[in-house]
């Protein structure tokens, strides 16, 4: 109805249209070692950008997925080496479990992009409770 008496009014009235260009940053935890352990992820807009066409995204998706893949492999090497520092921080003082000292660690962060007509169609929370 509100569409059709503002259409009336504007006759040459159009529907507002956007895409986005998001990059997106998903986390992954550990939640406990209840029934073996579980993980969950959240996902998040980290960047984005907004443009007057899917054409115009896409030609741009393919520079920013480089990007997505290179903070990917950047996060993979940092949880490494701090996993790896950890060890041997526990190796050098006799502890057999760093989980004991340190906590249970998270995983590392993965990027990824997408071209959506809605900002943040893709973020999501898992629970962070044992259901």
């Amino acid at each position: 109805m509100i569409s059709q008496a503002f259409a009336d009014i504007c006759n040459e009235a159009r529907v507002a249209h956007r895409v986005y260009l998001s990059l997106y940053r998903s986390d992954s935890w550990y939640g406990g070692p209840e029934e073996g352990g579980w993980w969950g992820h959240t996902t998040s807009v980290v960047a984005y950008q907004d443009f007057p066409s899917v054409e115009a995204a896409e030609a741009a998706k393919v520079r920013v997925e480089q990007l997505a893949e290179q903070l990917t492999k950047d996060a993979e090497r940092s949880y490494g080496d701090l996993c790896l520092r950890q060890i041997a921080w526990c190796d050098a003082r006799g502890i057999d479990d760093p989980n004991t000292v340190f906590g249970e660690v998270d995983g590392h962060a993965d990027f990824f992009v997408q071209v959506e007509g809605e900002l943040g169609l893709s973020e999501h929370s898992d629970d962070r409770h044992y259901c």
